[in-house]
């Protein structure tokens, strides 16, 4: 939520930045086969798989708030994650990646959008940042990987978004350096669209400038800021399935995300449906007996786990009370016999 709310200021007034009511975030694409057959699958590797990423386990770290003056202790949740089968990958999405290679030029800032795929609820944008002398537009490290992703800094003097939901923008550290930044943008979405757009503000000042002015100079560096969209095309959707529980409540799902429908089956109030720490279990159960357990957290009265557990690329909640969240692994949807959602089994009617 600090995450969108600061990057929330950056956008001129006149224009419409939150378009969901909650965010959650725990801290308690031409010629696919060619393009992975050239790197690999480094593409599926990096994104989906464990390819520059290592397992993450639950862990403390004191955070300084330097508005308030004190510091606090803050648990990461545990994060894991798989080696990537390529050749399943490119059967599950490599039809529906395009690499639409956008090449964009933002004051002395190369942004190259590589690779793109989406479902009917979530995406996955893939981009490069390149700046000769060290990138500045952005603030990331391992901690943000683990938490709220990479966020604008104080010396960026522009400011894009993808999409029209929430999202988390992973920087691979393993591959890139201080000159390019090779990014993976989770995210989800609100629209219907077929494509995904960039919406790019362009500042004549610094964030911090702008953070920073009074009124009447807020008004001229907004009236000064260009502003550009940027169409992603997409060459399918990803499909997505339907299951549901004992009362008709939906959770759909696809080999990129989940979307679940908090209102039906799973006992809460609209008020509660509204919240998304009451969805405190998320797990994607095989029919060979395994799962995949998406989230997991305590709900005092409700649940307890011996660690909290985050194995998503993005989470958020929706004004319809309804909870998506971005794998950080492929699912093989044929081979999904359930999904539970707290204490609520979904399946296949």
């Amino acid at each position: 939520m600090l995450k969108n709310y600061k990057k929330s200021l950056f956008v001129p007034a006149r224009m419409s930045y939150m378009k969901i009511a909650a965010v959650f975030a725990v801290i308690l694409v031409s010629g696919p086969i060619i393009a992975n057959a050239a790197t690999n699958g480094e593409f599926f590797a990096r994104i989906w798989g464990n390819h520059g990423r290592n397992d993450v386990a639950s862990h403390d770290e004191v955070v300084y708030d330097e508005e308030k003056g004190v510091s606090f202790t803050v648990t990461y949740p545990e994060r894991d994650y798989e080696e990537v089968d390529i050749e399943k990958a490119e059967e599950l999405i490599g039809a529906q990646v395009s690499y639409p290679s956008i090449t964009k030029e933002i004051d002395g800032t190369t942004m190259t959008i590589l690779s793109a795929v989406k479902d009917k609820n979530a995406a996955v944008v893939e981009f490069t940042l390149e700046k000769e002398g060290g990138v500045d537009a952005l603030n990331y490290s391992q901690l943000d990987n683990e938490a709220k992703g990479a966020w604008f800094s104080d010396e960026a003097t522009f400011l894009f978004r993808f999409g029209d939901g929430g999202e988390n923008i992973f920087v691979d550290l393993d591959k890139s350096t201080k000159d390019k930044l090779y990014c993976y943008d989770y995210m989800t979405l609100q629209s219907v669209s077929s494509d995904i757009s960039m919406e790019l503000y362009e500042y004549p000042c610094t964030q911090k400038e702008r953070t920073e002015a009074d009124e009447r100079k807020l008004a001229e560096i907004d009236a000064a800021t260009k502003e550009t969209t940027i169409n992603i095309p997409i060459k399918n959707e990803v499909a997505s399935i339907e299951m549901k529980n004992a009362d008709g409540g939906v959770v759909q799902i696809s080999p990129l995300s989940i979307k679940i429908d908090m209102n039906t089956g799973l006992g809460l109030t609209a008020e509660e449906a509204y919240d998304p720490f009451n969805c405190y279990l998320v797990s994607v159960n095989y029919k060979d007996g395994t799962n995949y357990v998406v989230s997991e957290h305590e709900k005092p009265g409700k649940h307890t786990c011996d660690v909290e557990i985050n194995n998503f690329g993005y989470a958020c909640g929706s004004m319809e009370n309804e909870m998506t969240y971005v794998f950080n692994r492929l699912v093989d949807i044929d081979q999904v016999a359930s999904v539970t959602v707290n204490d609520v089994e979904y399946s296949i009617k």
